[in-house]
């Protein structure tokens, strides 16, 4: 039975590290030239999105890390992939550089409300307390997943179109939010 349960949290972990990985890795190397294509916008507005998205999360991520000891790292990561499921959809609908502002704000939040809970979790998985192999399996699922979304991310945004990349990016983090909701019964 130990076994099977081990077993079972390696699969969630690489399942979450998978789906996680692809819905972050897909908007990465073709962002930019969204946000350019799109909305018309400098290099250097695309540096201030990413300054934004990135100073969001590390300003919240204490924070998040202090709910998910308090609340539960599943309901703190599900209400972060839910926020960042709506995000990736938001920016299909982004009418101007000022919503992208707004939504690279919310997306650094909902950031900051998974990693932590995310890696907490991945720690938890393994009752035989060796959280570093575990993290390291967790990692480097998220690196070649991120590797091969960026691959596909390109090939979807010049064959089917930046909105369809968005689409799936949402489904993405939604298909994890559905694994934490089973992983929690």
């Amino acid at each position: 039975m130990l076994k099977l349960k081990s077993s079972r949290s390696l699969m969630l972990a690489m399942a979450l590290s998978t789906l996680y990985s692809l819905g972050v890795g897909l908007l990465g190397p073709v962002y930019p030239i969204f946000v350019v294509n799109r909305f018309s916008a400098t290099i250097i507005d695309v540096g201030f999105l990413y300054a934004l998205f990135c100073g969001v999360a590390a300003l919240f991520k204490v924070v998040a890390g202090r709910l998910a000891d308090a609340y539960g790292k599943e309901r703190i990561l599900l209400i972060g992939v839910i926020m960042g499921a709506v995000c990736s959809l938001s920016y299909i609908y982004a009418p101007n550089i000022i919503s992208l502002y707004i939504i690279e704000f919310l997306f650094g939040a909902s950031y900051a409300l998974q990693r932590p809970s995310l890696l907490a979790l991945i720690v938890d998985l393994d009752e035989k307390k060796r959280s570093g192999t575990m993290l390291g399996i967790f990692e480097s699922i998220y690196d070649i997943t991120e590797a091969v979304a960026a691959l596909l991310a390109t090939f979807i945004a010049t064959k089917i179109g930046f909105e369809t990349l968005f689409y799936i990016c949402s489904g993405c983090q939604a298909t994890t939010g559905i694994f934490i909701l089973r992983y929690k019964r």
